[in-house]
């Protein structure tokens, strides 16, 4: 019975631990809670959108974001990053072509022309944004990102840094296979 016990405890301890959240101590943004990874096709210099983060101020003061870079990339560089407010009725962004093209298939958000750069943006409290970035492949083959890093400061001047848990990808080959050779 000792050893069942044991044995439950340690399942449940290792299914806590390998729990994650991007919400660090004392931080305020909220960019999920779910590791993943993202990959689309592109060859050597192709941009490409990735705008499925919803990026949520869980504070009670305004926050400013002064920086967003790259985690440990490799072949890829940051070309733009905005905030865009949603609608109820919307669904975050998602992946695509680098700008996006409104089309009936797969619609621009009604608030797209009215979007933010992501640096120097001021989120007030309970703010829900998409965050959307272009990313662009500086080589051929598979490009990635580690994660993509947002650094932000409150009210107090106090700074904070916070990763999404989002491993990128463009790749000239299938991305069932990148995906397939980067486990989580």
């Amino acid at each position: 019975m000792i050893r069942v016990k044991s044995l439950l405890l340690l399942t449940l301890l290792l299914f806590i631990s390998g729990c994650t959240n991007s919400n660090p101590v004392g931080s305020s943004l909220n960019l999920g809670e779910t590791p993943g990874m993202d990959c689309v096709p592109g060859g050597d210099g192709a941009s490409r959108m990735f705008g499925d983060t919803f990026l949520i101020h869980e504070g009670d003061e305004e926050i400013t974001i002064t920086d967003i870079s790259l985690v440990n990339a490799d072949g890829l560089e940051l070309k733009e990053a905005v905030l865009v407010k949603l609608n109820p009725d919307e669904a975050l962004l998602g992946f695509g072509e680098w700008p996006p093209a409104d089309t009936p298939e797969f619609p621009l958000p009604e608030n797209w022309d009215n979007r933010i750069e992501a640096v120097d943006a001021k989120i007030q409290p309970n703010e829900k944004w998409n965050l959307v970035f272009a990313l662009t492949s500086t080589s051929s083959g598979t490009v990635s990102t580690d994660a993509v890093k947002i650094v932000y400061k409150d009210s107090a001047g106090k700074t904070f840094e916070q990763e999404t848990l989002i491993r990128y990808f463009i790749t000239s080959s299938k991305c069932e296979e990148v995906l397939k050779a980067n486990p989580l």
